[in-house]
């Protein structure tokens, strides 16, 4: 009775090690047609400068690096007939304010601000005269 236990358990452990091999040339997010094109990054956002034709974001880099980032405002504003690429989300209680920036087939796609709406949250400012970006531009290059 031992010796058929036994037998039972070595054949139980090579059946399952030669499926595990097999599953592990499958990566577990991969199962075929359902892999989206799409992939996003999300940062943390520091402050928010206000300027009559962008917004310039201070983001969280890798470390304790901060990055800079100008988001012309006319993306927002863009209608049904051209994509929009930048779009606001108000953010819960209790969580930071992020950045989240979209990328399809490794190209720039949209990008999403969770914070207060309120302008009285401290995540806003109004840009000081000095900070001139370009604001006519189509792609955000962001660095992590």
């Amino acid at each position: 009775m031992k010796k058929l236990l036994l037998v039972l358990m070595l054949a139980a452990g090579f059946v399952a090690s030669a499926l595990a091999q097999d599953a592990a040339k499958t990566p577990v997010w991969n199962h075929g047609d359902n892999v989206s094109d799409i992939t996003y990054r999300n940062v943390v956002i520091y402050r928010v400068y206000n300027q009559q034709d962008a917004y310039i974001v201070q983001y969280a880099k890798e470390g304790t690096a901060i990055g800079t980032v100008a988001i012309p405002k006319k993306w927002a504003l863009q209608g049904k007939d051209q994509s929009r690429k930048l779009f606001f989300r108000e953010k819960d209680k209790g969580l930071p304010s992020y950045m989240s920036v979209f990328y399809k087939n490794g190209e720039f796609y949209k990008a999403i601000l969770t914070l207060s709406y309120s302008r009285n949250d401290p995540i806003w400012a109004v840009a000081p005269n000095g900070m001139q970006v370009n604001a006519d531009i189509d792609t955000l290059d962001i660095e992590y």
